[in-house]
């Protein structure tokens, strides 16, 4: 029982044999690489995580600097509209302090 193989054949054969093995060596890289995409997966969470912690705190930070902004305009205002009474503060601590001075210089 002799059956003649064609070149036609024996080339679709060959090729039929090197898909296989091709496959077959696909099967693992992708098994080999499910563990490294899943690692990936794990630390993307993380970063976004990660950045959403970030966006907050700068957020904070912003809140409290336009925070301090206004406590420091309104200081400014305060201190223009009532720069007799500071002045008048101001003359008072430095006559205490003179007091104390010739008190304890003596």
């Amino acid at each position: 029982m002799d059956t003649p193989i064609t070149i036609k054949e024996g080339l679709l054969l060959i090729i039929g044999i090197c898909v296989i093995l091709l496959l077959i060596y696909l099967i693992r890289v992708v098994r080999a690489l499910l563990p490294t995409l899943k690692n990936v997966e794990k630390i993307t969470d993380d970063a976004g995580r990660l950045t959403g912690m970030a966006s907050d705190a700068a957020a904070g930070a912003e809140d409290a600097v336009n925070s301090l902004m206004e406590s420091t305009d309104d200081m400014a205002d305060f201190i223009a509209n009532n720069k007799s009474t500071v002045k008048a503060l101001v003359s008072f601590i430095n006559a205490v302090v003179a007091i104390k001075q010739l008190f304890n210089s003596k």
